[in-house]
């Protein structure tokens, strides 16, 4: 495994008084269209820094949302999301229906956090960080990475803080943190009264058994919701980090058992482990599973996420030509490289996997070609600039990589694969490996009333809508299964598929189900990804495929050590839609809260750029 630069420090964390200010801000004003029904403003309201009491006890609607009177919360609904330009156009038929703009502030997940009332305690295994920064981002009180590159962190945690650092263990990509709760022995976590939750609410099932499933019942729990709670999940094993599967898995870094979340306790569900879906029907309010059971829901959270993508012309029948999306395809793949003791890998997809792919490969020393339709490598993420530079690092680690090419001929010759590109060149290959992307698993959801095209359509507050664009009673989705349209950038749906977006849009929808589509708050969470190319961390937040133009702002392209921003134009000025670092990931940590902003950058950010 490559050494990541900066020595390792257990330090006790900083004093409180000396936190650095953190910075909010408020989108400008989006002109109203007129084909807007006039409606009366909500109330305004501003997210503090830190967790504060609230100044007024909840109304009784609200009550289930809310923590105790020792912390705050945000309230629970927020007007719809703000339009891009003073005239959008109509959606089309079976799209949501965007609400007025507004001009408050869009809240984070971390800001909807449920408090708990007891300390904690938190180790980090040293062996196993990368110092990706995703523990800072979510509990900067608790984490910090220093000027020269080392996590600092403080082992006991507060009470008031205990909430954030659980956000931290769940959304580490290495699962290297460990959280354990430092009360006396028998006392359990609090959880918000569930004397407000619906009443009709006897059962709720979470069709997925994987990381935005685990999210959603967690978080329903965390709620008081003290129903029956059923997980399906198709897999025999318990939710784990896919992540690493092309990785420090295949490397023999990981395990299988390290792999598995261990973020939450006991949640006290149902687990319906190796069972598929194979129909869902909103009427009568079930799901239909494998041998033709009916299993009722009173509600239902759709995360069954993605597949990995194939090739017609693949030869699927051949032992040589592997995917990887699940813990068993990635041990397959281990097995088979083992086995064959292969030598030449061809990896076909210039996206995050295949890149990541043609890491492990040549970390394990065999030969790896690259075969990419597109050029250059992570152009549809990055664009063509920070593709290059990527380009340039997995040559100089010894990578063929073929760009603007396909393979247009397929041929197992028992004792490998004969491969013909369409240039006309033969490549000798002992295994095949594809990295082509992914496709929605929703063919469970045929014949359903759910509108189902490139995922399962949702609206603001990740309610599932039917192929009219109205909410389906009791149905909620998240993962990456879900497409919905973000407000912090635009009404358009779109479909996200990290880590950390499935933990948050699993914690939401689990909230938006329990307050119902007219109460339910919008989802405005900013993404997060990460990567490693031979050593070199990759980081971004935002959407950097909705750039228009990318600024290198700190350090050089050069150098491969900067951050560098995405930008597009709208009606009402630039909006910052991404920044993304190499090997800077303390300098990205700024740029999380200004995404989405329109206007001038925050002086922070700005003055920064000037001392480059």
């Amino acid at each position: 495994m490559t050494t990541i630069p900066g020595a390792w420090s257990n330090q006790a964390w900083w004093p409180q008084d000396q936190q650095p200010a953190q910075e909010w801000w408020t989108p400008p004003q989006f002109a109203r269209p007129t084909v807007w029904p006039p409606q009366a403003p909500a109330a305004d309201w501003q997210a503090p820094a830190q967790l504060l009491p609230p100044a007024q006890p909840p109304a009784a609607h609200e009550a289930w949302l809310q923590p105790t009177a020792e912390a705050w919360a945000p309230p629970a609904a927020l007007p719809g999301p703000p339009v891009i330009g003073e005239h959008p156009p109509a959606p089309p038929t079976g799209q949501p229906t965007a609400e007025p703009p507004t001009t408050e502030e869009l809240p984070l997940p971390v800001d909807r956090l449920v408090p708990e009332s007891r300390p904690v305690k938190v180790s980090v295994d040293n062996n196993r960080c990368h110092i990706y920064g995703i523990c800072q981002q979510e509990a900067p009180e608790v984490f910090r990475i220093s000027e020269g590159g080392s996590l600092h962190y403080t082992g006991a945690v507060p009470a008031r803080l205990a909430a954030r650092a659980r956000q931290a263990v769940r959304c580490c990509p290495m699962q290297a943190i460990a959280i354990s709760d430092a009360a006396p022995p028998g006392a359990r976590r609090r959880r918000t009264p569930a004397a407000e939750r619906p009443a009709e609410y006897r059962r709720i099932v979470v069709a997925g058994g994987g990381l935005a499933g685990l999210s959603a019942a967690g978080r329903l729990r965390e709620r008081g919701y003290d129903g029956e709670l059923v997980l399906i999940g198709e897999e025999l094993r318990r939710p784990y980090s896919r992540p690493p599967l092309s990785k420090q898995f295949l490397a023999g870094e990981l395990g299988a058992e390290d792999l598995t979340f261990r973020a939450d306790d006991t949640l006290d569900a149902h687990w319906l482990l190796g069972t598929q879906l194979l129909g869902l029907d909103t009427e009568s309010r079930s799901v239909e599973l494998r041998g033709g059971e009916r299993l009722p829901y009173d509600g239902l959270v759709v995360a069954t996420g993605v597949d990995a993508r194939r090739l017609p012309s693949t030869p699927v029948v051949s032992d040589r030509v592997r995917t990887v999306r699940t813990l068993a395809d990635a041990a397959a793949i281990q097995q088979a490289l083992q086995q064959a003791r292969a030598h030449h890998v061809v990896i076909l997809g210039g996206g995050f996997v295949g890149c990541e792919l043609a890491c492990t490969a040549r970390d394990l020393g065999m030969e790896v070609t690259l075969v990419v339709h597109s050029a250059p490598l992570l152009r549809r993420v990055l664009g063509s600039k920070l593709g290059e530079v990527v380009g340039r690092i997995q040559a100089r680690a010894g990578v063929d990589v073929r760009l603007g090419t396909r393979i247009s001929h397929w041929r197992d010759t028992g004792t490998g694969l004969r491969l013909q590109l369409d240039d006309g060149e033969l490549l000798e290959a002992d295994f095949v490996v594809l990295g082509l992307g992914s496709v929605p698993r929703t063919e469970w959801l045929r014949g359903s009333t759910l509108d189902t095209a490139d995922g399962v359509l949702c609206d603001t507050t990740c309610h599932a809508l039917d192929v009219a664009g109205r909410p389906v009673p009791g149905v909620v989705a998240a993962g990456d299964v879900a497409r919905w349209p973000n407000a912090r950038f635009d009404a358009t749906p779109r479909r996200v598929e990290h880590l950390i977006h499935a933990v948050e849009m699993g914690q939401h929808a689990a909230d938006a189900l329990l307050a119902g589509p007219e109460q339910a708050a919008r989802f405005t969470p900013v993404p997060r990804f990460w990567s490693e190319q031979h050593g070199t961390r990759l980081q971004a937040v935002g959407m950097p495929a909705l750039g228009e133009r990318m600024e290198v702002v700190e350090g050089s392209l050069r150098t491969e050590s900067f951050v560098a921003t995405y930008h597009r134009d709208t009606a009402t000025g630039s909006q910052l839609v991404a920044a993304v670092a190499f090997d800077r990931p303390r300098q990205l940590l700024d740029y999380r809260d200004a995404i989405g902003r329109i206007g001038p950058m925050p002086r922070t950010l700005t003055s920064r750029r000037r001392r480059r």
